[in-house]
């Protein structure tokens, strides 16, 4: 499997899970939608910033 496959493939899986567990949270109650969106507008921030970041050379 190529590296960008890899990079899709871990992405699309994370990008599920967050949705999940948001979903969980706002239909136990923990969360409510407000709260959930702006929790995901916070998270895109950060991943975006995250993606910015120079690639460390190992």
């Amino acid at each position: 499997m190529r590296d960008a496959e890899c990079r899709t493939e871990w992405s699309t899986q994370f990008a599920r899970t967050v949705a999940a567990e948001i979903r969980s949270g706002v239909q136990s109650g923990a969360l409510t939608w407000g709260e959930a969106d702006q929790l995901l507008a916070r998270l895109r921030v950060l991943v975006d910033q995250a993606l910015d970041l120079p690639s460390i050379a190992v």
